[in-house]
């Protein structure tokens, strides 16, 4: 078997290779599950509420969680920064007026997976305790969140992939004595 068709053979191996490695799924990993919220998915809230809470199955990062609440009118009902300890996230609310809610939230497991979901309550108060009409939002900002960034971790095999082929076409250019 000459030089060449050794080097074809093992560029067509390095390139299955890269094949088989980049399209297999990614290992399942254990990542943080919503055990319970309150107000609770599918209650009906008979108190003002002023604070969302997100009860997750083990701690999560502070960094990149959000939780977004949405009421009557599709007005944003968010009030303030959220705050986790360990594996509660609590996020402050104007005061909830009578209609339905819903709450879409995005979160970090300690392995950096992001886990999101969404779930909805009603609010029904009973007459004269109703609050005040929350204030109105400031314009949107256009914040669009990035949709690669979970497959950072390809960028180094693709370095390897392209260093691998870079090696062998130079090694291929040789002349075999």
């Amino acid at each position: 078997m000459t030089a060449m068709r050794l080097l074809r053979r093992a560029a067509v191996a390095a390139v299955a290779a890269g094949v088989v490695l980049l399209g297999a799924p990614a290992p399942a990993a254990a990542h943080s599950a919503l055990l319970g919220s309150s107000p609770a998915e599918g209650s009906v809230v008979t108190t003002v509420t002023t604070e969302v809470t997100l009860t997750f199955s083990e701690p999560v990062r502070a960094q990149f969680t959000t939780v977004a609440v949405t009421g009557p009118g599709g007005r944003a009902y968010v009030n303030g920064e959220l705050s986790v300890r360990d594996n509660v996230v609590y996020q402050p609310v104007y005061p909830l007026r009578s209609g339905d809610y819903e709450v879409a939230w995005r979160v970090v497991s300690l392995d950096g997976h992001p886990v999101s979901g969404m779930f909805s309550f009603t609010v029904q108060l009973p007459a004269g305790q109703e609050p005040a009409e929350p204030p109105a939002p400031p314009p949107a900002a256009d914040d669009a969140e990035p949709g690669g960034w979970r497959l950072w971790w390809w960028i180094p095999i693709g370095v390897v992939l392209a260093g691998t082929a870079l090696v062998l076409v130079r090694i291929g250019r040789r002349r075999v004595p």
